[in-house]
């Protein structure tokens, strides 16, 4: 189930501008926040609809994309793959290794980035406000990617 705070941030965005507070988004807000992986829009209509839970795939789409917007969710593109998304709240901060053949996800944890980051910002007078970090890689061995079949999995 959702946690209160988090329902309280998404109800305060909806209002703010002015969208339509419905039973449908709060099932989409409890199920996406809820995924332990990185998912996209069809996926998670899919793991609703076999849960019977009855939400049409446009407000999928949609709720998905208010949510990315009042930073519950942060919105990835990994390189022509479908937009995926990952439940922002309570996660530390992290980057991607992402195998360009079996498009498997690592995610790595690394304080040197960030350091870098705010550096740059401030030697420039500006603000970090939001930022991704992206590595395209293959597997060690081409022709026998061993991952072929996984991906989402994380290191940390």
């Amino acid at each position: 189930m959702v946690a209160d705070d988090i329902k309280k941030q998404f109800i305060g965005y909806l209002k703010k501008k002015a969208h339509r507070i419905t039973n449908e988004r709060f099932l989409i807000l409890d199920s996406a926040v809820n995924m332990n992986v990185h998912f996209d829009a069809d996926e998670l209509y899919l793991k609703m609809k076999n849960e019977y839970l009855n939400v049409s795939r446009a407000t999928v789409y949609k709720t998905l994309e208010l949510m990315s917007e009042c930073g519950i969710l942060t919105k990835h593109n990994f390189k022509g793959d479908r937009t995926r998304y990952e439940t922002r709240i309570g996660r530390k901060m992290h980057y991607h290794l992402i195998c360009t053949l079996c498009s498997k996800i690592f995610e790595f944890e690394n304080p040197a980035i960030q350091k870098i980051q705010d550096k740059l910002c401030r030697e420039n007078n500006l603000m970090n406000v939001d930022h991704t970090f992206q590595v395209f890689a293959r597997c060690e061995n081409e022709k026998e990617c061993k991952f072929k079949e996984a991906k989402n999995i994380s290191l940390r």
